[in-house]
């Protein structure tokens, strides 16, 4: 039967890790923004949003963020500007700006795929952070005024591992 295929329908193996059940959670809710994007979800040359996103600590990633900022997208191309909390539980809070750009795939749902950079101050060890990551992400217009947001980034040279995360937010549009 078709709806077996469907993650959240799976029956879960009790030998299975939390790690492939959050999996199957998020396929579940990016399948189901596909579904819904019928609504409204094409994406216009030029759209500007307000971004607020939050990561969680999961067994495996040891940081947390919290940011807002400013999303842009003009015909093919994105920028963005953040200010975004890191928080660990080895290297403590941190305040960091990110900048970064890519290139935007304007289909039902806006997929970007870019670079950034940041730079900030780690007040748990008292030291400057600088970190550079690629980034790939998707925004869904749920309305005119407001959509959800998905985004992953790999942080290199952010302390002493990279780190990867996976954010999720609003979006909010003028």
């Amino acid at each position: 039967m078709t709806i077996n295929m469907l993650p959240i329908f799976v029956r879960q193996n009790h030998n299975t890790g939390r790690k492939h059940l959050n999996t199957q959670l998020a396929a579940s809710i990016v399948l189901l923004f596909f579904l819904l994007s019928g609504m409204n979800a094409r994406a216009e040359p030029d759209k500007n949003y307000l971004r607020i996103a939050k990561s969680k600590v999961s067994d495996t990633i040891d940081l947390e963020t919290t940011s807002i900022g400013a999303l842009v997208f003009q015909k093919n191309m994105m920028g963005h500007v953040d200010l975004t909390q890191l928080e660990s539980i080895i290297d403590g809070k941190s305040l960091v700006l990110e900048f970064g750009g890519g290139y935007v795939f304007n289909w039902d749902v806006s997929l970007f795929l870019g670079f950034g950079i940041s730079a900030g101050y780690n007040s748990g060890n008292n030291d400057y952070i600088t970190a550079y990551y690629p980034e790939a992400g998707i925004v869904l217009d749920v309305t005119r005024k407001f959509g959800l947001t998905v985004n992953t980034k790999r942080y290199h040279h952010l302390y002493k591992e990279n780190e990867a995360i996976v954010t999720v937010g609003f979006v909010f549009r003028n």
